[in-house]
Parts: C-alpha cells; structure tokens; sequence
C-alpha cells in the first residue's frame, strides 16, 4: 500500500513539475509574411511570430526577442537584398485565439474578417530593422513601453534627411 502511495504521489509532483518549466518557443508564421512593395527600391517586409510560453521576466523576454531576431537576420538573406528597406518583426504570444493562424492565413473578405491584429491582448512586440546609408537601426517596442534602440549604425546625416 506504500508503495502505490508513494508511486502515485510521485506522478503527481512529475505531473506539477512538468507544468512549471515550460520552454518558451518561437513560432514563425512564415505563411503569413507581407511584402509591401509599392516602390521596387524599398519594399518591407512584416513577420509574424508566436511567442509560446513567454517568460513572464520582462528583461529575459526581451533578452530571447533579441536573440530570436538576431538569429533570424543571420539565416536569412532578408537585408542582403538592396531592395529592402526594413523588416519588421511583429510577435504575439500564442493563445486560442492566435494557434489558428499556425495553419491559417488571415482572413479579409465580405463576410469574415479574421486578423491577427484584433487580438491585441495577446499583443508582445515589434522589432524594427531599418536600412541606412551608413548601416541599419534597430528599434524595439515591447508591450506598451517607449520605443528602445538595441542598435544604430546608421550615418547622422542618413537619419538627419529622412526625417
């Protein structure tokens, strides 16, 4: 009888234990990236990502944002090309509402209108990449904190004019 006891307590803490660490996963929604290309010589890219699990510690959230897109700019040739003028990163945590668009496109017709943007509540982060004359700027807004520059190679005189 002990020994059921103790086994069945020990699935329970194996049980507890496994809900607490949770691995917080990225998810790109590849499906759904959009180019705007109204001028060929700066076209933009927006891409979504679902943030599973999102570490509820603002500076190791934004820490792993970082990374996500550091990484994703180092495996893609995304500003390689002349063309592009900017990337932006857009993440929302993955919920009930957002999972859907894993395996769907958003929706924009007469009778349903399904976009990712309605669920602001689930709403985390834009990382901006823009392209410059002497490099690129990076700029984050988490949440519904003020814009934070991660990084700015670009030329004074660059950012002067295009203001």
């Amino acid at each position: 009888m002990n020994f059921i006891r103790t086994l069945i307590s020990f699935v329970i803490l194996s049980a507890l234990m496994g809900c607490r660490t949770r691995k917080q996963e990225f998810i790109p929604l590849d499906h759904m990236t959009f180019t705007n290309s109204y001028d060929k010589n700066k076209v933009k890219i927006s891409a979504y990502v679902l943030i599973a699990n999102p570490d509820a510690d603002y500076i190791k959230l934004k820490t792993s944002v970082i990374q996500y897109v550091k990484k994703r700019l180092r495996d893609n040739d995304y500003t390689k090309k002349t063309s592009v003028s900017s990337i932006n990163f857009v993440f929302y945590q993955k919920t009930g509402n957002t999972s859907y668009f894993i395996n769907h496109n958003e929706e924009n017709n007469k009778l349903t209108c399904n976009e990712i943007s309605h669920y602001q509540e689930d709403y985390i982060a834009n990382y901006n990449v823009v392209k410059c004359d002497g490099g690129s700027a990076e700029k984050l807004y988490l949440f519904d904190r003020n814009e934070e520059i991660i990084t700015n190679s670009c030329n004074k005189t660059s950012l002067d004019t295009k203001k």
